[in-house]
């Protein structure tokens, strides 16, 4: 088998592979848990990387030490692994994360940028810092290569991308593209088609009210439901009652027109 080369502008094929996982993330787009999963597992197989990362990131008072605002990761090689990553997200001690200047202020005037480490922070300076000494090397992973776009609906840059496992083959540039192409296309999504935590969603129905809501999204009644799932319809009643809560709804049309609308809202608990 010929090998893949490294550099090649992506394929057609490579690109709808990127539509293809939008488009399943959309597929469960109320489910953040879900598709958060599918976003990163995708991620993983176009580029490569091991541990994945999804966050906002904002100026904070010291230009070298952003504010980074988790929104969700993955794959990461043990808990403490995972610990030492958010806590590279926060605090005024933490070292700072070399030439973030030159990521974040580009990425507020270009649109969708797609940068590897080495395209930022040259190897002198990235593993002589204290930032890579505190963080990365105890987790045993290496070079990060990240998409950057600005999201105005979250007031925010957001930041998808990850980190290779120490000694993997350094990520391609067809592969970083295919990165950037991902984050133009799913980051405008956030909050918009694709339910964060915070908005309304599934998260917190119970199993029960999962399976009423299923069959009234299918078009049965509330007695049809009680039927199906063999309880009394007082009992389906009081599922939708807390349905209609749950969505902050005032009618089965409400709760159908949510569902068919694929429009994420707040859900007024802040």
């Amino acid at each position: 088998m010929t090998p893949e080369p490294q550099d090649h502008e992506p394929t057609v094929d490579e690109i709808r592979r990127v539509f293809r996982l939008v488009n399943a993330c959309l597929d469960c787009w109320d489910h953040p848990d879900e598709w958060q999963a599918v976003l990163f597992e995708g991620l993983i197989e176009l580029t490569g990387i091991s541990a994945t990362i999804l966050h906002l990131v904002r100026p904070g008072e010291d230009p070298e030490r952003p504010e980074f605002v988790p929104i969700a990761s993955g794959g990461w090689a043990s808990s403490e692994a995972e610990r030492l990553y958010l806590e590279s997200l926060s605090g005024d001690e933490r070292p700072p994360l070399p030439n973030f200047d030159a990521m974040y202020t580009p990425g507020l005037a270009e649109g969708t940028m797609a940068l590897s480490r080495p395209m930022v922070v040259p190897d002198d300076l990235w593993y002589a810092s204290a930032f890579f000494e505190h963080y990365v090397k105890p987790t045993g992973l290496d070079e990060w290569a990240s998409a950057f776009r600005a999201a105005p609906q979250l007031k925010s840059m957001v930041m998808l991308g990850g980190n290779s496992i120490r000694g993997a083959e350094p990520i391609s540039m067809n592969r970083l593209k295919l990165m950037g192409i991902l984050g133009e296309e799913i980051i405008p999504l956030l909050g918009t088609r694709l339910s964060l935590h915070g908005q309304i969603s599934r998260a917190g129905l119970t199993h029960r009210q999962r399976q009423t809501l299923e069959l009234l999204l299918d078009g049965l009644s509330e007695k049809q439901v009680a039927y199906r799932l063999g309880l009394s319809r007082a009992t389906v009643h009081d599922y939708v009652v807390r349905l209609h809560r749950h969505f902050d709804v005032q009618s089965r049309g409400e709760l159908l027109s949510y569902f068919i609308k694929r429009r994420p809202r707040d859900n007024g608990a802040d």
